[in-house]
């Protein structure tokens, strides 16, 4: 999704990084993994973003800002994120990791929008996908990219995504119902 150029890898390395309030040190590390080195304790050394997403989940920054909500009797809900034209893929792509990593809310399902083809039809693949990817992207029908979170806890994934990403607006008129 964000690509695999050396300076890719870097971009979402920092941004890791930043995900942990400086906590835990990221860099890129051979081909496609990345060294995790924490304040405190070894560094170690993981083969891919996803279980970097794993590893980084207990230093991200305090309070917690993914939702939390044990045996989570919610009802799904769908929430869209509009993102800006040019979104830094990097920060998406490490966001899109983490969130998908949590497992402290019940199943999200996270489905990046990008623009240029026809929508994916009525979003049945995004409520119950084939191969139980928590992330796909695919083309959309919008003039913008969005995410379509969703999940129990959607709405609070969106607020997440979009402090995350820096377009936290006043208004969430991104919002769509449930079904």
């Amino acid at each position: 999704m964000a690509g695999d150029r050396p300076a890719d890898r870097r971009r979402r390395a920092a941004a890791a990084t930043e995900a942990t309030g400086g906590r835990v040190g990221v860099a890129p590390w051979g081909a496609a993994g990345y060294l995790v080195t924490p304040r405190t304790g070894p560094a170690r050394h993981v083969p891919d973003l996803d279980r970097l997403a794993a590893c980084l989940l207990p230093h991200l920054r305090r309070p917690h800002p993914l939702p939390e909500c044990p045996a989570c009797p919610h009802e799904a809900a769908r929430h869209r994120v509009d993102l800006p034209a040019e979104p830094d893929p990097q920060r998406l792509a490490v966001w899109a990791a983490l969130a998908g990593a949590h497992r402290g809310a019940g199943p999200l399902r996270i489905e990046i929008q990008v623009p240029g083809a026809p929508p994916p039809p009525a979003s049945a693949a995004l409520e119950h996908p084939s191969d139980g990817a928590p992330v796909r992207v695919r083309p959309g029908g919008t003039a913008r990219p969005c995410v379509v979170l969703c999940g129990p806890h959607a709405g609070e994934f969106a607020a997440d995504l979009r402090r995350h990403l820096g377009t936290v607006r006043r208004h969430d008129a991104s919002a769509a119902p449930a079904g």
